[in-house]
């Protein structure tokens, strides 16, 4: 098994004990069961702190903070992370593009906030991040960032294909360092994350008529 390979499935194996702790504790937080919970975020806490090798993460101050996220009975079971994703283009067939902070290209995506759909969570990235105004009018996926190579936090993200439908280019101050059109053939680098499917998907959506959402299969 190579290195990389290696280090994904520690990185899955630790967010899967850690939060079977953590939903473990939400449902019994007392007893013997709950010892057993707290022994597995212990060792797991542990084992993140090591395998990111970042003196900044302490395996005491990971524990508390999975201490501090975990709820009660419902609203303390553990699920993946759920992001939105747009992919956009101009009427030249170009993609919208944005440079994260941290100088890596990508399109416009976040987090899905409670409250609102996967739909109207991409477009008020979008708007937010570039100031077009959008509406999703395909899913074209969702990315599992575990099947892509990411040994970061589970997160599931839905794809949409977005028409611009209005707006002007305005980046947000603190999440947006530039932004621009693209042909698909000349994006701009380095690109951020380690998924490139996305660009695949993104053409035939676009440009072959795809109107079958993808997913991993199993």
């Amino acid at each position: 098994m190579a290195d990389h390979d290696l280090i994904l499935e520690l990185a899955r194996f630790i967010e899967r004990v850690s939060a079977i702790g953590r939903t473990g504790l939400a449902f019994k937080p007392d007893g013997y069961d709950a010892e057993r919970y707290e022994d597995l975020l212990r060792e797991a806490a542990r084992m993140r702190a090591a395998l990111d090798r970042d003196p900044a993460l302490d395996a005491a101050a990971l524990l508390r903070r999975w201490h501090d996220e975990t709820g009660r009975g419902y609203d303390g079971y553990v699920t993946a992370g759920a992001g939105c994703g747009a992919i956009a283009f101009n009427d030249r067939g170009e993609l919208l593009m944005i440079q994260r902070p941290t100088g890596a290209w990508w399109y416009p995506t976040g987090f899905c906030d409670v409250g609102e759909s996967p739909a109207e969570n991409v477009a008020r990235e979008v708007r937010e991040e570039t100031g077009f105004i959008v509406t999703p009018t395909r899913l074209i996926g969702i990315v599992d960032s575990l099947k892509v190579g990411s040994p970061a936090r589970h997160i599931y993200s839905m794809l949409f294909l977005c028409r611009i439908d209005g707006g002007a280019m305005r980046l947000h101050p603190l999440e947006t360092l530039d932004a621009g059109f693209f042909a698909l053939d000349r994006l701009p680098a380095p690109l951020h994350g380690r998924d490139r499917k996305w660009i695949a998907l993104a053409r035939e959506f676009q440009f072959a008529g795809r109107v079958e959402a993808f997913f991993d299969p199993l």
